[in-house]
């Protein structure tokens, strides 16, 4: 079954890279719903003559990664932002949709039709440059430079599997979070032998974010607001999937937690709460699961619903096994301990970033959980340098807006 439901993911995959399918569906969409037209024009009227650079919002997450330059670009001389997203409503994904604008408008004021549109009128509103933070075919219909950034600092930081490096020759160009970006890049691009656009040092927008609302976070505070006494603090924020540590670790973590007297905040991955195949859940009604631990564990709390940046700012320590958060969190010199992830190594490889920024010693017990962590809450572990993880610290948005000009001459 786990092999049937892949090779139907691999399918829907080839299907929503195949830019010439995206040609024909771009266009159905705009025959059939061209009351959006109008809106799409007045809002390229209304910020003439700046050039519109856009930004692909296929997911929650990806506005997170671009906010800072996308809020500094509204006060441009020179160029505007505009967003863009998938069609309003796709069968089958109502109510996900629902979701999404309801939480883009609460959170930021972005309202569909209004300051955020469909991919199918990229073609129609003068474009002079596109960002995307993960592989698709949006932007095939654009004859402006693309820039692939990206979502999170793992894999290729735009996808797990590294064959999906042959997609991104349809890029002008990459920005680059760090070192180990660029480290896995190369080494996909030697593994299926393809040509890669020129490839800019950029930095992680999001984790400058992160080192500046640090000076100022009061994390008293925000426990005493979560209902948690002020003590060291830890994350456990797995990936997702059959190769995530969640279902075999959880208890442990828990346990471990407790036996050292430190708070535990419950992240996992949206994936596990949300996805309805066993392979992406590993078989688990997680919202239940969640719910049953902190009712029984007073030391634990369920982050969830809070900002990830106020979690990742309260915590001290993170537990995690392969998950992206975990290069963010070292990029701000705080230490992670690492649960061993077999299954994800074995079926993506082991030359990727996930790998890079682990010790040598894995953990294979309760009780190396226990020490490990210990040592992590005392400050006793090495640190990855913040220097090999992100170019630019501190800097990123100067960085960026500067090469963006470049690109738009």
């Amino acid at each position: 079954m786990i092999k049937l439901n892949r090779l139907k993911t691999k399918l829907r995959e080839e299907k929503f890279f195949n830019p010439y399918i995206r040609t024909i569906l771009n266009s159905v969409y705009r025959v059939t719903v061209r009351k959006e037209a109008e809106a799409v024009k007045e809002y390229c009227n209304s910020n003439s003559p700046k050039s519109l650079v856009a930004f692909a919002l296929s997911q929650l997450y990806s506005l997170e990664h671009v906010r800072g330059l996308v809020e500094r670009l509204k006060d441009d001389e020179k160029m505007h932002p505009m967003l863009f997203c998938p069609t309003k409503w796709v069968p089958g994904s109502k109510l996900k949709k629902v979701e999404l604008f309801k939480f883009l408008s609460s959170r930021y004021g972005i309202i569909y039709n209004e300051n955020l549109f469909a991919y199918p009128w990229l073609k129609s509103s003068s474009i002079k440059l596109f960002f995307e933070l993960s592989l698709s075919s949006y932007g095939s219909e654009l004859k402006c430079p693309k820039v692939l950034y990206t979502h999170g600092m793992a894999g290729l930081n735009f996808s797990k599997d590294l064959q999906h490096i042959k997609f991104v020759g349809r890029y002008n160009a990459i920005f680059l979070n760090g070192p180990l970006h660029k480290k896995a890049l190369l080494v996909a691009q030697k593994k299926y032998g393809v040509e890669l656009p020129r490839m800019y040092e950029i930095g992680y927008l999001r984790g400058d974010r992160l080192l500046e609302r640090q000076e100022m976070f009061n994390k008293k505070d925000f426990l005493k607001d979560m209902g948690l006494p002020d003590l060291p603090t830890v994350i456990y924020a797995p990936t997702w999937g059959d190769f995530s540590s969640t279902v075999e670790w959880i208890d442990d973590v828990v346990a471990v937690c407790g036996d050292i007297g430190v708070n535990l905040l419950l992240r996992l991955h949206p994936i596990m709460l949300t996805g309805e195949a066993a392979w992406k859940t590993g078989g688990v009604d997680w919202s239940k699961r969640l719910v049953d631990i902190e009712k029984n564990h007073s030391h634990v709390t369920v982050a969830m619903s809070h900002d990830i940046d106020d979690i990742m700012l309260a915590a001290d320590v993170m537990i995690t096994d392969v998950s992206g958060l975990a290069l963010e969190f070292m990029s701000i010199d705080k230490p992670v301990v690492f649960l061993p992830a077999p299954r994800y190594f074995k079926i993506y490889g082991s030359d990727r970033p996930e790998k890079w920024c682990k010790p040598d010693y894995e953990i294979q017990s309760k009780n190396d959980l226990k020490h490990e962590l210990n040592k992590a809450v005392r400050g006793e572990i090495n640190l990855f340098p913040a220097d090999k993880l992100v170019y630019n610290r501190g800097k990123t948005l100067e960085v960026m807006l500067k090469t963006v000009e470049e690109l738009m001459i």
